[in-house]
């Protein structure tokens, strides 16, 4: 026993004096080379560029709306017409999600961002020149298609740019810029939408909704702009072989953070498999990314985020789209309602009234009702404050999660039981408070899978996201008239589900292996 005792001492003093060689030698794995490189100017400067590059996503895919109710007189739009325009970026969305996810893991983050921002922009600015509906359809088609890359990509970005200290933090501040969106593009439309012009230009009169798309659209040049300076991430040349342009990156961030003195790595590794048919266009490389997420060990998570994804967007956006609507009905309708009236009784009472040809003739006059100005701006800057403050609780993200939905939950079934529109439309703003999930499930996106399968599983995540978000669009659009207390409490039990679901997470500070 003695000499076997020696001799297993003897192989443990062999592997230290291995390490401590890869170590001397300046060979670090990826994380320990992410944490000296250090987290300072370089990862908030990229935080405040993905940022801006999610911003501009948000305004060009959500921002469609107020586009689309600005045109309706001078692009003669019928109820059916704005129907079909109002749901291209949820199309644009699931046919690109796929592909954005493979380009994502092939050919890089910061490559598919910049390339598809700029396409985008210039999409989205044609738009602004569209002389009919169907050609303003077919460009925010295009737009929200190559703008959906940010979704992901930026999401993979900035998390293997990122120490595991601040991982999640700053994952969850990027996206309170999905909460200002709102903000931003209700302000444009007040100011702009208030000027009374036409002027003859090429084939159509330019008039003030095209200045709003064209406005709407700089952010995404901006964000392309934004993203050149920085480097590709670090993760993803390691995981393609690109070692050497890794160890450049993160010399690059360490110097930016501020390090004093010779970057101590030399040499960079990762223990993750399936490298090698990465950055190879085929079937075979689409199928090794795909494959492995819905066979064991992945599948249960898979399962798990997907549905969570499911219930919160189609939860969430199937009502935020409508939300200007929402807040019409309330505005128009509140003042002439009967005592005793619900929340869900205003919708009835606009079905009534026909107020939606009124808003229609409203819009046409080139003005927008100040009062939903007003209201979607305080929506989109409360839920901002909100996901600030939630971000920092980022270390206890199940728990939010569950919190958050039961919350959400409780509100839905108490909209229309208040007997009150008023309590009603602030219990309605408690239940959109599922958005703050959304920065949450796309943190695990990123922590619970190996790198060569980050950006396809979020990509396909956010195709499970926006297929919920179209189909609830318009079920719900369509039941709020005459069955908005179904709806509602229909939107609570599936939230509920969410938060059972949301108990099976793994635990907080698991990290992919």
């Amino acid at each position: 026993m003695v000499v076997n005792n020696s001799y297993s001492d003897g192989d443990g003093d062999l592997e230290m004096s291995a390490n401590h060689s890869k170590v001397d030698k300046g060979s670090y794995g990826y994380e320990e080379a992410l944490d000296l490189a250090g987290n300072g100017k370089y990862n908030v400067l990229l935080l405040l560029a993905c940022f801006l590059v999610i911003t501009a996503m948000g305004i060009d895919i959500f921002g469609l709306g107020i586009i689309v109710a600005a045109a309706t007189c001078d692009l003669g739009l019928t109820l059916q017409q704005i129907g079909v325009l109002s749901s291209m970026p949820f199309a644009g969305i699931i046919v690109m999600s796929y592909p954005w996810g493979y380009l994502s893991d092939t050919r890089g983050r910061k490559l598919v961002l910049q390339v598809a921002m700029v396409g985008s922009f210039v999409s989205a600015a044609l738009s602004s020149l569209a002389p009919s509906w169907q050609l303003l359809a077919a460009l925010r088609f295009i737009s929200s298609a190559l703008s959906s890359a940010a979704e992901s990509a930026t999401y993979a970005l900035l998390g293997e740019c990122c120490g595991a200290r601040v991982r999640a933090r700053y994952m969850l501040l990027m996206t309170s810029a999905l909460m200002l969106t709102p903000t931003l593009y209700y302000i444009w439309a007040y100011l702009i939408m208030k000027l009374d012009f036409s002027y003859p230009f090429l084939w159509m009169e330019f008039r003030p909704w095209r200045l709003l798309a064209l406005v709407m659209a700089l952010p995404l040049g901006l964000g392309a702009a934004a993203l050149w300076r920085f480097c590709e991430s670090p993760k993803f040349l390691v995981n393609v072989g690109r070692s050497s342009e890794a160890v450049d990156a993160l010399a690059r961030m360490y110097r930016v953070n501020g390090g004093k003195g010779e970057f101590r790595v030399k040499e960079v590794h990762l223990e993750e498999g399936n490298k090698e048919e990465v950055g190879v266009f085929s079937l075979r490389s689409l199928w090794t990314q795909i494959a492995p997420l819905f066979q064991p060990p992945l599948l249960g998570r898979t399962l798990l985020l997907f549905y969570l994804t499911f219930v919160v967007y189609i939860a969430n956006n199937s009502f935020a789209i409508i939300l200007p609507t929402i807040f019409n009905v309330f505005f128009t309708s509140y003042a002439f309602s009967d005592a005793g009236a619900g929340f869900c009784d205003l919708f009835a009472v606009k079905q009534e009234n026909s107020t939606v040809v009124q808003d229609a003739d409203t819009v046409c006059a080139n003005s927008i009702n100040d009062n939903t100005i007003w209201a979607g701006c305080a929506h989109g800057l409360s839920f901002f404050v909100l996901n600030a403050l939630i971000s920092q609780c980022a270390g206890k993200r199940k728990l939010l999660t569950m919190v958050i939905l039961v919350i959400a939950a409780a509100a839905a079934i108490g909209v229309d039981l208040t007997g009150e529109p008023l309590s009603g439309l602030v219990l309605f703003y408690v239940f959109l408070t599922t958005a703050m999930v959304f920065g949450v499930i796309s943190s695990y996106f990123v922590t619970l899978y190996p790198t060569s399968y980050r950006g396809m599983v979020a990509c396909l995540g956010m195709m499970v996201a926006r297929l919920s978000a179209f189909s609830g669009t318009n079920i719900v659009s369509g039941a709020m008239t005459q069955h908005c207390s179904a709806a509602l409490y229909g939107a609570a039990g599936l939230v509920l589900t969410g938060a059972v679901a949301a108990a099976l997470l793994p635990a907080d500070g698991l990290q992919a292996g």
